[in-house]
């Protein structure tokens, strides 16, 4: 088992299929099938194609590729899945959270600022690891005799940032699982580090180093009830082949119980308790062939199982299924998953309140970073100017009525005491030099986001 660190150098065009004409989004990790492709890419750049190779170096493709090899998603750090079984407050203003899975009366929770809503198994990102998540580019081909844009040919692409709010480049982390035997060259093959272009514009974007390293062995808490949840689209079928019927609680419990028992060393599942689930369909691209794959019915990633069982699963044993996944196409990125026997926390954001302004060159750069980083850049451009020119009156006292304002209500604890330091204490040629140096990032921001 290998744990792999993943360092972007440039953004990453992660794309979902679009809906319309509307932009092609992308996804805030990055999917074990990605990471597959672009080691699959990698290796055939190093030894050329499988079928004009040796039939050792055959072999080695087939058994990283098509055999039994679990590639599992990154998330970077600073970012987590939210499970479907969790309860949190609707509009974000607190940080009340309730795991459903392990309280059975989190549905009659609320909180002060209105009803709790559920997770949906999105990626969200905590404290200065988000920063600007998402920049976008238009792309366009002119006809020259018309001199407009050519027929499906204008397309705007988004992209997932490589450097976070304090200017250092996303790291992400994940799990490689060869779940059988691997030939010598093989295995010393997925664990040598290397460069690596992962997702789509592969000339311009997607420029990553790949470092792999031997997992360590920690053992997962264990328990009579455990909860597992999903980090990647699982493909459930019944004994048939046919997509798995979630509400069918008995054919639920013969299948995970067929093919988890014999994984867990015996531990029988004597109960499914309750699932959080979606659905959606999943399908993918086969370059070698060029053909579309199926779309198959797949339980979505952040929903979750809880399962009780006749006795306490070895922990060692829920770690190798962490590691291998359940359900099918585990090889293609599918099926990756966590256990838990306690409810699901928000990870805490360990930062100091000076995090990235005391300890810059320059505070009036850092401060600027800072504000460009909320998202509300423009807006703090011409209220900082309006506030400047207030407080160098004579008769002007600081104050810190902009973080009133409610477009601000959604503002990190960090950056609030960031920016309550720049509006109190900052001596005013720190404010001059804030906004100046904010205009600037400002401007060069919108020329990297809309670029023809």
């Amino acid at each position: 088992m290998l744990d792999v660190q993943v360092t972007a150098h440039q953004p990453l065009a992660l794309g979902i299929r679009p809906a319309g004409t509307a932009p092609v989004p992308t996804r805030l990790h990055v999917p074990g099938s990605v990471l597959r492709g672009a080691l699959a890419a990698a290796w055939i750049a190093e030894h050329g194609l499988p079928t004009k190779t040796s039939p050792a170096r055959r072999r080695e493709f087939v058994a990283l590729f098509e055999g039994d090899v679990s590639y599992g998603p990154l998330f970077a750090t600073g970012s987590q899945l939210v499970p479907l079984s969790v309860l949190r407050c609707k509009y974000r203003s607190c940080d009340v959270t309730v795991d459903e899975a392990f309280n059975d009366r989190a549905g009659e929770l609320s909180c002060g600022c209105g009803p709790l809503a559920y997770g949906r198994g999105e990626v969200e990102f905590t404290g200065s690891a988000a920063g600007r998540l998402v920049t976008q580019s238009t792309h366009v081909q002119i006809d020259d005799a018309r001199q407009v844009a050519e027929e499906s040919q204008l397309f705007t692409r988004r992209a997932l940032t490589h450097r976070d709010a304090t200017g250092d480049e996303r790291v992400f982390n994940g799990r490689v699982t060869p779940c059988g035997q691997l030939p010598d060259g093989a295995s010393a093959w997925l664990a040598g580090s290397r460069r690596l272009r992962l997702g789509g514009r592969r000339g311009t974007s997607g420029a990553v180093t790949y470092t792999p390293r031997a997992a360590a062995a920690v053992a997962p808490p264990t328990g009579q009830r455990i909860a597992l949840r999903l980090t990647a689209p699982a493909v459930l079928t019944d004994p048939a082949g046919l997509p798995l019927d979630l509400a069918d609680r008995q054919a639920l419990y013969a299948a995970l119980d067929e093919e988890l028992t014999p994984l867990l060393g015996g531990a029988r599942i004597t109960a499914v308790e309750r699932v959080w689930a979606r659905r959606e369909g999943v399908g993918g691209w086969h370059a070698a062939s060029r053909l579309p794959k199926p779309v198959e019915a797949a339980v979505s990633a952040g929903s979750v199982l809880l399962l009780s069982f006749d006795r306490p699963p070895a922990p060692d044993r829920l770690f190798a299924l962490a590691g291998r996944g359940i359900g099918l196409r585990r090889n293609e990125g599918f099926g990756a998953l966590e256990t838990a026997s306690s409810a699901w926390e928000r990870p805490a954001v360990s930062e100091p309140a000076d995090a990235g302004v005391d300890h810059a060159p320059d505070p009036a750069e850092s401060y600027a970073r800072l504000l460009l980083s909320t998202g509300h850049g423009p807006w703090f451009i011409d209220n900082l100017r309006a506030y400047i020119e207030e407080t160098a009156a004579p008769q002007g006292a600081r104050h810190t009525g902009l973080l009133e304002r409610p477009r601000l209500r959604r503002l990190t604890p960090h950056e609030r005491d960031a920016i309550t330091a720049l509006l109190l204490s900052a001596p005013l040629d720190v404010l001059d030099r804030t906004l100046a140096t904010l205009i600037v990032l400002n401007r060069l921001l919108e020329k990297e986001t809309v670029r023809p």
